[in-house]
């Protein structure tokens, strides 16, 4: 393979060599110049582009020649989303309360409301962070719902009364709860989606929908649900699990009010 390679090498060497010496001496010098210096235009916005992070531009070499999509209707393909780092850093106030905006570096705030539907997940999306924020909300919602008073009535009727006798003990008894209260019963997509709605997120997401006319239909729930479950997971990666536990009870749940959990 490598003798291969230096075969081809040196080839082209000489047919670059003959075609040099075919031309006149004075039009040597220009196509050199050009070659240079297209070389060094390209080399500069290559630096260029790499000094932009990723969130703020598609990365070259995820662009595609041609797009072997057919659009049948050209109006699904306008969809205008936020760029502006003011807009965001005010929705992360309102939902992670003072100065959250200061919780999360740039890198994670874009990549924490961002869709894998937009830019087709060429910019990164949040489905990971998601996955993270979904299991510390989880964990706050069943510790909740074990903590609060048992919700325990004795049997009656029992017919097996004079044969067996339960094993019970007062700190048990809460465990009960989880017969009656699940975590999915505390955090429901309409809950999540009011508090996105509540709090600016809708307007921040970056998300292209499957069908701009239908936008519930293209499963609005479900991403805004998502995104408040990546800002979860991000706070997380960037300043601890005790620090998303909190901005879980504080900013989420006691906005949510279930009546089954007590706080």
């Amino acid at each position: 393979m490598a003798l291969n390679t230096s075969r081809s090498a040196a080839s082209f060497s000489r047919q670059a060599l003959r075609h040099c010496r075919s031309r006149p001496a004075g039009h040597l010098s220009r196509p050199i110049a050009s070659t240079c210096s297209f070389a060094t235009s390209a080399t500069r916005s290559s630096e260029q582009a790499a000094e932009i992070p990723r969130w703020m531009q598609t990365p070259e070499r995820m662009k595609a020649p041609f797009s072997p999509h057919i659009t049948k209707d050209p109006a699904r393909s306008r969809w205008k989303v936020n760029e502006d780092a003011q807009k965001l850093d005010d929705a992360l106030n309102n939902f992670l309360g003072r100065d959250g905006e200061r919780m999360l570096p740039d890198e994670l705030k874009w990549l924490g409301v961002t869709h894998k539907s937009f830019d087709q997940g060429r910019r990164g999306f949040n489905d990971r962070l998601a996955f993270l924020g979904r299991q510390i909300c989880a964990m706050e919602a069943t510790q909740s719902i074990i903590t609060s008073p048992a919700d325990y009535a004795q049997p009656e009727n029992d017919p097996y009364a004079d044969r067996r006798q339960p094993y019970e003990d007062p700190a048990l008894r809460s465990l009960d709860n989880l017969t009656n209260n699940q975590p999915n019963d505390l955090f429901t997509l309409d809950k999540l989606t009011k508090i996105a709605l509540d709090t600016g997120l809708t307007e921040v997401v970056r998300w292209k929908p499957r069908m701009p006319e239908n936008i519930k239909g293209s499963g609005f729930n479900v991403i805004m649900s998502g995104a408040i479950y990546a800002l979860v997971g991000a706070v997380a990666l960037q300043n601890g699990g005790k620090v998303a536990s909190r901005v879980v009870r504080e900013r989420i749940m006691k906005k949510i009010r279930p009546k089954t959990v007590a706080h």
